[in-house]
């Protein structure tokens, strides 16, 4: 298993955690609005932050942690990073922007003219979280094909 495959599994591992952690925190409040519960922001932004730390903390530990005669990536490695990458930033647009339509038609439903601030801050984070989750699935199954010769 190449370097880069090993970061895709950490990246996966750690964000699917993050998004269990999530669901067992909404569940078991029964809600989403977690700014409305001092002690449930805290426990969503000490989930959120400690997913981000450890993806930095991963990184750098493949980057400075590794042989330095080790072959890291090669063409293929970068081409299967490319397309997740495209993948996932047209998949977490597309559900940033979503979440954004719905907040709005909602409110305006309602007849409010302001949104909790927290509102934007959470699709973002959201949109961040299916970012990185789409990332590594596509590289997975990426990484699952066998290489064709020829392939561009």
């Amino acid at each position: 298993m190449s370097l880069g495959q090993k970061c895709v599994w950490g990246q996966l591992i750690i964000f699917s955690g993050l998004v269990i952690g999530w669901l067992v925190l909404f569940i078991s409040r029964e809600t989403i609005f977690y700014w409305q519960n001092e002690s449930m922001m805290m426990i969503f932004y000490i989930l959120s932050g400690s997913a981000f730390v450890l993806l930095v903390m991963m990184n750098l530990l493949a980057t400075f942690g590794r042989n330095r005669k080790e072959i890291t990536s090669d063409e293929r490695d970068k081409s299967i990073f490319r397309k997740a990458s495209l993948w996932a930033t047209g998949i977490s647009y597309t559900v940033v922007a979503s979440l954004l339509l719905a907040v709005a038609i909602t409110y305006m439903n309602l007849k409010k003219e302001t949104i909790p601030v927290y509102f934007p801050l959470f699709i973002v984070l959201v949109g961040g979280v299916i970012l990185l989750l789409t990332q590594a699935i596509v590289a997975i199954i990426l990484y699952s094909q066998k290489v064709r010769h020829g392939e561009s």
